[in-house]
């Protein structure tokens, strides 16, 4: 009976395998379209606190106002009307705030998220600031000290360049990196923290080495960054990254099934 459910299970999974690798093979063969997506580090680089940007309610914010208080900046990128990855990463930024008790918003640190997206309208960015303030755990002083902005998009590339995002427009839609980075009261890069998820001791680590001035580096596991799409050369489009998800889960799959297979062979083989 086992060799029977094996055999079903193993021709199943080979028969997805083709159709599989050969999206996968398609989406990752335009290097140069890949090259243009990512981060590059800029540690200890200062950004250009004269930047003009636009709030939630349509006022002018300059970037200066977040700096030179004694605290350090938690800056997040995402646009707003995202889908998908900007929507985890910024949950990922709400779930590990509310996570650290002994830091908080206002009080030791300062999280501003900025859309790169120049023509989100003051709806979505309302919308999106409404949703993560109520979330927060520490109520209303702390909401009043995440911010939500957007800006030209001269000014967007402004700040993306001077913190090395770099994103890419495809239709409606864009593909980019997901990641934090962790800047001192003084406007200077300390540390990158990446993925959608965050580890809440080393963004605590991350907020006190910023707050003293301090310039990390991020480890190599840290290194593995989450995009929204993979570039389609044949359909001209970006491929959800999730995937490849699928595809390595399929194969994981099959490796276990065939091992299992071959000693469940070996033991009967053994009794005989």
């Amino acid at each position: 009976m086992w060799r029977f459910f094996i055999f079903l299970s193993v021709m199943y999974i080979l028969s997805t395998i083709p159709a599989l690798f050969t999206s996968d093979a398609q989406a990752l063969s335009n290097v140069n379209d890949v090259q243009e997506i990512g981060f590059d580090e800029k540690l200890a680089s200062s950004i250009d606190l004269d930047t003009e940007f636009r709030g939630e309610s349509g006022e002018t914010v300059r970037i200066s106002s977040f700096f030179g208080q004694n605290k350090p900046v938690v800056l997040s990128l995402a646009y707003f009307t995202c889908p998908r990855l900007c929507l985890l990463g910024t949950d990922g930024v709400l779930e590990v705030i509310n996570q650290l008790d002994s830091f908080r918003p206002g009080k030791d640190y300062t999280v501003v998220t900025v859309s790169f997206d120049p023509e989100e309208s003051l709806d979505a960015i309302g919308e999106k600031a409404a949703r993560y303030k109520k979330a927060l755990a520490g109520g209303t002083e702390e909401a009043e000290n995440w911010y939500f902005l957007t800006a030209t998009a001269e000014n967007i590339l402004r700040l993306t360049d001077s913190v090395g995002f770099r994103f890419k427009k495809d239709g409606e839609e864009f593909a980019h990196p997901s990641g934090i980075i962790i800047l001192t009261p003084d406007g200077t890069i300390s540390r990158y923290l990446y993925g959608v998820q965050y580890d809440p001791r080393n963004f605590r680590l991350s907020l006190i080495e910023a707050s003293e001035g301090k310039i990390g580096s991020s480890e190599l596991l840290n290194k593995v960054l989450m995009f929204c799409y993979q570039f389609d050369p044949v359909g001209k489009r970006y491929a959800l990254a999730a995937l490849n998800v699928v595809k390595a889960g399929g194969v994981v799959t099959l490796t276990v099934l065939v091992a299992f297979l071959c000693l469940m062979w070996r033991r009967e083989r053994k009794t005989h």
